[in-house]
């Protein structure tokens, strides 16, 4: 499952800071959309590494913005959360798959938590050459920390752990209806990439 980003900002504060900001930057167009989810996501097709497409979206809480990406990892929450000095989170999960005995898909479940620019909590299990556990910053009030000592890492912290902490949080990441209909798509200029990652591949953000 890929990344999903939240700020806590209403969307149309998150919406102009997210502008402003990659406007800056420049070779980057923006497209007001108003449908519901799963539409609004055909838009981030196909999957791509690297990518060139992002989402920001409304949520059901005024208090949260949701942002998600076409398949990279990108700095959005991050940069618009400092400027705008808010809480901003990633969390994402992707189960550890193999076939054949070659490693598919590698594990991990995380959430990283900053205020402004400030990094205030890491939690993640993660997949590289082994499993690794990640823990920074000052537990929180809604954690489990019992569950932490489980002898296998991705026992630690599992997506329902994840999904918990969100909900302690005002998020209801794993359910759809809480995903508003507003969004903006920012798609940056591809015209003077030599090449564009084209892989159709399904995707699943809400598991």
């Amino acid at each position: 499952m890929d990344p999903i980003w939240f700020i806590k900002a209403p969307f149309e504060r998150v919406v102009t800071e997210t502008t402003e900001w990659l406007n800056g930057l420049g070779g980057r167009s923006f497209t007001r959309l108003r449908e519901p989810l799963p539409s609004m996501l055909q838009n981030l097709e196909p999957w791509a590494m690297p990518s060139w497409k992002q989402l920001v979206v409304s949520t059901a809480a005024d208090e949260w913005t949701a942002v998600f990406t076409q398949g990279s990892d990108i700095g959005t929450a991050n940069v618009v959360g400092t400027r705008l000095d808010c809480l901003n989170i990633r969390t994402s999960h992707q189960p550890h798959l193999t076939h054949d005995g070659k490693i598919v898909s590698y594990g991990s479940t995380a959430l990283w938590i900053h205020s402004g620019a400030r990094h205030i909590r890491s939690i993640q299990a993660s997949y590289q050459s082994r499993w690794l556990w990640t823990l920074f910053g000052d537990p929180q009030p809604f954690e489990d920390l019992d569950k932490y000592t489980a002898k296998k890492i991705p026992d630690r912290f599992t997506l329902a752990s994840l999904n918990e902490y969100c909900r302690a949080l005002g998020i209801e990441r794993d359910n759809s209806g809480f995903y508003g209909s507003n969004g903006l798509l920012v798609e940056e200029d591809t015209s003077s990439w030599t090449s564009k990652p084209g892989d159709k591949l399904s995707r699943e953000h809400l598991t």
